[in-house]
């Protein structure tokens, strides 16, 4: 997996992954629109996606209609640290849906392997690369390329 972000604008923050592109900017309090996604966004439309995947899974595996069926996350964030302090996951299922597997797509939305990821700590390494001349059509996208300008460090080092 490989995501590479450039900076088209000091206000964007692109990345790219594949063919798909997300476009970020800074929060409200350092010039930011207020309408603008953020990275706390990104994460948690992942979560629910992820999530949404396992349940919408288990209702075909079923029979069960997942048109009328969702997920709904809602989050709270540290106003200190700024970081998630807790996460509601809500299912909806359809009106037909026996209560006696209530417990069963609770634990099958469970499954969801970025829901996984987030009880665990990945090994994160940060190191500084030169990057490559920008030539005239990448203007505003900086890529990354050249020799390790200092050795990979755990995050927080």
């Amino acid at each position: 997996m490989q995501v590479e972000v450039s900076f088209p604008s000091p206000t964007r923050i692109q990345a790219r992954s594949k063919d798909l592109t997300v476009e970020i900017g800074p929060p409200p309090d350092r010039g930011g629109d207020v309408d603008a996604y953020g990275p706390f966004d990104l994460l948690l439309c992942s979560l629910a996606t992820c999530t949404g995947f396992q349940v919408a899974d288990f209702l075909q595996q079923r029979g069960f209609d997942a048109a009328g069926a969702g997920v709904r996350i809602e989050a709270e964030r540290s106003e200190e640290t700024h970081l998630l302090e807790s996460i509601a996951i809500q299912i909806s299922v359809p009106p037909d849906f026996p209560e006696k597997y209530n417990d069963a797509i609770v634990r099958s939305a469970g499954l969801c392997f970025i829901k996984q990821q987030l009880g665990q700590r990945p090994d994160i390494t940060t190191s500084v690369v030169a990057a490559a001349p920008a030539s005239p059509q990448d203007a505003g996208s900086a890529a990354p390329g050249g020799p390790a300008a200092t050795s990979p460090a755990p995050v927080g080092a």
